[in-house]
């Protein structure tokens, strides 16, 4: 039997989570629900048999088993939490919140209603870095060192935005290779005020780089994790089916490749097998409604990616308004 679902939100990433649900044989879409009538005309392409609502109230009553939420960021917990008081499963895109105070919440109340629980934290669920997870707690790279990140847009938006919107991508890849607790974090803007840096350093050691940018002149999607043994490099713009690794000689003589765009010497690559995210993402949490098991991605860890995010934004100077975040 399908799960009956509703998508509360059809925004340009809504439209495309419901464009998922509507290729997955264990979805039946039963409401899709935005205040913007725009949009709930663009989805009856998409779910010609739900009923268009403006309210996520109109949409519980459809009786549905699992609510996804894909609304401005600071309509995340409280519409998680009225779906889980309703009944339902939840699957909330990050952050899972704005507040720590807020995230926590909705991920003890989940517990507490024994309903599972998801975060929409989709670089987890991207093949290539599930993969490169997998190579790290295997230690195929070693004692991992130093984890860096690029995640640089072109949409526009400022700093606080980008830490809000782009940041959860990398923090949750950081705690699925090292699940250490933080030790120390801190964040700085770039000159102009467009960039910011995330700084960690993990009890164990690991030390993290994250660069963030809403406003980038190009777009940057690029991971390095970097072990005892190897390194190992994912850009998600150049070649999202591949990881690059490099030995301990390449990674002392610096680039990954060439002047001519050829690999280092001591430089190979692998490809990983493609599937969509989105769909991985999507089918991984019906997966779990039907037979109640705990998502990789729980609301446990969507709390914890918010609390780092409070941290840092903290040592922000100027701190940006995060209501630029939610809009």
């Amino acid at each position: 039997m399908s799960v009956r679902v509703a998508l509360v939100g059809c925004g340009r990433w809504g439209e495309k989570i419901l464009r998922a649900l509507s290729e997955s044989a264990r979805a039946r879409v039963v409401a899709v629900a935005d205040v913007d009538r725009g949009r709930l005309a663009r989805a009856r392409a998409l779910a010609p048999r739900a009923r268009l609502v403006r309210t996520v109230d109109e949409a519980l009553a459809a009786r549905v088993d699992a609510v996804l939420i894909a609304t401005p960021a600071a309509s995340h917990a409280e519409l998680a939490l009225r779906a889980l008081e309703a009944g339902a499963d939840v699957f909330v895109e990050k952050p899972l919140a704005l507040s720590a105070a807020h995230a926590d919440r909705c991920a003890a109340r989940a517990a507490a209603l024994g309903r599972i629980g998801m975060v929409g934290h989709l670089l987890r669920y991207h093949p290539s870095v599930v993969h490169l997870v997998a190579l790290a707690r295997e230690r195929r790279l070693g004692d991992l060192v130093s984890f860096s990140a690029a995640r640089l847009s072109t949409g526009g938006g400022g700093a606080a935005s980008a830490l809000w919107t782009l940041g959860p991508h990398d923090l949750s890849v950081l705690a699925a290779l090292d699940p250490s607790p933080l030790a120390e974090a801190r964040a700085h803007l770039s000159p102009g005020g467009e960039r910011v840096t995330l700084e960690a350093r993990l009890e164990s050691g690991l030390a993290a780089q994250i660069e963030l940018c809403s406003s980038s002149a190009t777009k940057e999607r690029r991971l390095r994790v970097a072990g005892s043994a190897r390194v190992a490099v994912f850009d998600d713009v150049r070649a999202p089916d591949r990881l690059l690794f490099l030995d301990g000689r390449g990674a002392a003589a610096g680039g990954e490749r060439g002047e001519r765009g050829a690999l280092a010497p001591a430089a190979h690559e692998l490809e990983v097998p493609w599937r969509e995210p989105l769909s991985v993402e999507i089918e991984h949490f019906l997966r779990c409604v039907e037979e109640r098991t705990p998502p990789l991605t729980p609301l446990d860890e969507g709390a914890a990616v918010v609390r780092t995010l409070e941290r840092v934004e903290a040592t922000l100077a100027p701190v940006e308004a995060r209501a630029v975040a939610a809009g």
